[in-house]
């Protein structure tokens, strides 16, 4: 039991040192194109057309624009490198749709990255606000 407990407090030691903050540099709104790409929903393979997807952070959330999609929720942020910082999101439309959405926050070039998800293409997002 001394054993298990040990182990959790570690664990729990490793993960709040880990959890980082984002530099203040980060928020604000970002765009780009989210190419086309196929999703799987209950086995039927769906086309999503190439549309805008636009992102904006701020200290208490993300919202996602993306085509007439608009959904929003908290994040937590995890530093990768000196200048990566991986945002790990949970975001809902406040209704029936619930959505998980990781990207990379690159400081150097101040850009969002999108990572796939379930076919879901990688977007490279823009600055839009300085």
């Amino acid at each position: 039991m001394k054993g298990i407990l040990i182990t959790l407090f570690t664990l729990l030691l490793f993960t709040s040192l880990k959890a980082q903050d984002l530099p203040k540099a980060c928020f604000g709104s970002y765009g780009g194109e989210m190419p086309s790409y196929n999703v799987e929903v209950d086995g039927a393979s769906i086309q999503i057309e190439k549309h805008d997807v636009f992102i904006t952070i701020t200290e208490e959330e993300v919202v996602y624009v993306g085509g007439k999609l608009e959904l929003s929720g908290a994040y937590s942020v995890f530093k990768q490198s000196k200048n990566e910082y991986v945002i790990k999101s949970i975001l809902t439309n406040g209704k029936s749709l619930t959505y998980e959405l990781d990207f990379i926050w690159n400081k150097k070039e101040e850009k969002i990255y999108i990572t796939p998800k379930n076919g879901q293409s990688e977007a490279e997002l823009e600055k839009l606000d300085a």
